[in-house]
């Protein structure tokens, strides 16, 4: 998984472009791609933050499409592991 560079990192390249350094130089300086300091700039000026976005992942679909075969097929297997049943759940 990707981290977010650090809080510290994004407002001290902020505050070197804000005092007039250019972006070009800032990238070069703190090794940090140029589209990614337009992006900080853009969202400081429209949020007044520079936090990174909350990353939330898309909804996961359920394999289980009866729900009531699937309540049995715990009730009857329930004390088995995946490995010893031979994985019966993806026959639901």
């Amino acid at each position: 998984m990707v981290h977010p560079y650090s809080q510290d990192l994004r407002e001290r390249a902020l505050n070197l472009i804000n005092n007039g350094m250019s972006i070009n130089r800032v990238s070069r300086l703190l090794k940090i791609s140029r589209p990614t300091l337009h992006k900080w700039r853009d969202r400081y000026l429209i949020t007044g933050s520079t936090f990174p976005k909350i990353s939330v992942p898309p909804p996961q679909t359920s394999i289980i499409k009866d729900w009531e075969e699937f309540e049995k097929f715990v009730e009857t297997n329930h004390d088995q592991t995946h490995a010893s049943n031979g994985c019966q759940l993806g026959k639901l």
